[in-house]
């Protein structure tokens, strides 16, 4: 268990130390708030569809998958929301906390931590059903954090408005679009793909030196109880009923690995450009990202441990 380990340190630090550069560069002033605003429209609208279009329309489904795991996976995600949209507006008073809150605990950096994690508990194996759930949870993460972001935004909300928000966000265009072109198959030619790959793949390490430049620990003190709700059940409450039930109905091995990650994966990064761009409370958004981001190499290590000791990961 030391690889996995050390999977969680390289993966954890080097997105601390990326955070850690944006903080330093809105401290001595090479970035102010306008070029942050900027900076966060241009993840939003760009480049994380962008990264979301290649990802999908790259993925492979012409493989023999688990559907067990599947819909497992479908079912609990969409169960998740449906929670946090039953409880959290009864717990907190905030409105422009309430949708920051249902996304920061429901999406999970999967995209991200999915693959990658898979891959290093079981080096060279068929990892199809990790790429496979990148597929299928994605566009749920997206829709259902656009309706709780819009509902409890400012202004007033018609069905009109959340629907509107749903079919023109960038994120769900992206991943729409990057879908029409794998089921179609469709290929682009190389001249066009690989500038396509190269601007996706700002998309992270960019929203995450952004995420730095807004890192205010003064501001977490202010909210530090519902922060620390919301870092304990994207972290281990949720990750416990999950895992657990995933167990009870036979699911294990590299398909549980999937789940692990799917599970125990911090707040998604592009929580915090999304919460900026349909009024969330950007602060709140950020500390999210940054404190789940910061102990979920431990929780995962966690999860990855007792279910190694209890034999249902081979």
């Amino acid at each position: 268990m030391w690889s996995d380990l050390l999977f969680s340190v390289n993966t954890v630090v080097p997105i601390i130390l990326i955070i850690a550069a944006g903080c330093g560069a809105r401290k001595i002033g090479l970035l102010g708030e306008e070029g942050v605003k900027q900076g966060n429209r241009l993840v939003f609208y760009i480049f994380l569809p962008l990264l979301l279009f290649y990802n999908t329309k790259d993925s492979n489904i012409d493989v023999a998958v688990d559907l067990t795991t599947i819909l497992y996976a479908v079912v609990t995600v969409i169960l998740c929301f449906l929670l946090l949209f039953i409880f959290v507006p009864r717990l907190v008073k905030e409105r422009n906390l309430i949708g920051v809150v249902i996304q920061g605990i429901g999406r999970a950096n999967y995209a991200i931590y999915g693959i990658p994690l898979v891959m290093l508990i079981y080096p060279g194996a068929d990892i199809s059903i990790a790429a496979v759930i990148v597929i299928c949870v994605i566009p749920i993460f997206n829709v259902l954090s656009t309706v709780a972001l819009i509902l409890y935004g400012g202004g007033k909300t018609t069905v009109w408005k959340i629907v509107k928000g749903i079919l023109l966000n960038p994120l769900i265009i992206g991943t729409a679009l990057g879908l029409a072109f794998l089921l179609l198959k469709i290929r682009l030619p190389e001249i066009i793909d690989i500038p396509v790959q190269k601007l996706g793949s700002i998309a992270t390490p960019f929203a995450l030196f952004l995420l730095g430049t807004n890192i205010d620990f003064s501001k977490a003190k202010t909210s530090i109880r519902l922060l620390s709700a919301s870092v304990i059940v994207r972290l281990i409450v949720f990750p416990v009923i999950f895992l657990s039930g995933a167990v009870l109905v036979g699911i294990r091995d590299i398909n549980l690995a999937a789940l692990i990650a799917l599970y125990a994966s911090p707040t998604a990064v592009s929580s915090y450009p999304m919460a900026q761009q349909l009024g969330g409370d950007v602060d709140f958004a950020a500390q999210q990202v940054i404190f789940t981001t910061t102990f979920s190499g431990v929780t995962i290590f966690i999860f990855l441990f007792i279910l190694k000791s209890l034999g249902y990961l081979a």
